[in-house]
């Protein structure tokens, strides 16, 4: 393929104008960065080398668990201090200890002059609630606070009164009245002036005494006593501690219920026939009334 000689005269002046035009463009190069002063360029002192700490125990950390930057506002630990006695019209007749809320108590309410039984998270009157049984007290809760309901200390007891009979302790000796008298073994007469005394004295009355529910195979046979106080209306009656009480005139002792309310019946009985359980042998106490 040939081309016209006209077209080769313009080909080569376009070769020759960008040859000049890319060694102008070089030339001016050239210049400027002559021309041009350089950059003064300062560089600062190194910074001397961190030198190295020596490891502290794990003690000199605390403050900072202490000040805890993420839960900065921490709830004060609750006060130790005991509850308060309860303001309430009431008083603990006397109390009676098992294992979880099988615990219950005795308490009257001087108001209305009325006594009753209750368990843990039965309420009383006043607005509470018992939240606990313990030897000597309740507890009591009333709008999210803890109360107390002590039991009450008969006044002007005998000093042999304050002598408790425990299992394993040595026997004491049984107490003679003359209200109450062994006719025969495990047969008893007692003045009906004795039975009325005892029943006005309630409060008293439970403070001689300690009974909790006793199960066998699971079930409620009885109450189990113990802290018999030597010299009381139970010593001289003849039960001892252990004693598992059955029954009562043929009225079984399964529940606590039960018992309080042949308690308040007593004032009409003339004979009593108490079957109880003693170092795993059935017995039979007597006692008539007169």
């Amino acid at each position: 393929m040939s081309f016209s000689p006209q077209y080769l005269v313009a080909a080569n002046l376009v070769l020759l104008a960008l040859a000049a035009y890319s060694a102008s463009a070089l030339v001016g190069t050239a210049l400027a960065a002559r021309l041009t002063p350089p950059l003064q360029v300062e560089l600062s002192a190194p910074p001397p080398p961190i030198p190295a700490q020596e490891t502290k125990p794990a003690a000199h950390y605390a403050l900072i668990h202490q000040r805890d930057i993420f839960n900065s506002v921490k709830p004060k630990p609750p006060a130790n201090e005991p509850p308060p006695q309860t303001p309430l019209k009431l008083k603990l007749w006397g109390v009676a200890l098992h294992e979880g809320e099988e615990s219950y108590c005795i308490i009257e309410d001087l108001q209305a002059r009325k006594q009753a039984l209750y368990r843990i998270n039965d309420g009383v009157p006043g607005g509470a609630t018992v939240k606990a049984v313990e030897w000597d007290r309740v507890v009591l809760t009333r709008n999210g606070q803890d109360e107390v309901l002590d039991l009450a200390t008969p006044s002007g007891a005998p000093a042999a009164a304050a002598m408790v009979n425990r299992p394993g302790a040595a026997p004491v000796p049984h107490v003679a009245d003359e209200h109450i008298q062994m006719t025969a073994e495990n047969e008893y007469l007692i003045d009906r002036g004795e039975v009325d005394n005892a029943l006005e004295n309630m409060s008293q009355l439970f403070t001689q005494i300690r009974a909790v529910p006793h199960f066998e195979g699971g079930k409620s046979t009885g109450f189990r006593l113990f802290a018999i106080r030597s010299g009381s209306l139970f010593d001289k009656i003849g039960l001892k501690n252990g004693d598992v009480v059955q029954r009562i005139n043929g009225n079984e002792m399964n529940d606590p219920s039960k018992a309080l309310a042949l308690l308040q019946e007593l004032r009409n009985e003339r004979s009593l026939n108490v079957e109880v359980v003693r170092n795993r042998q059935p017995q039979t106490l007597t006692y008539q009334i007169r």
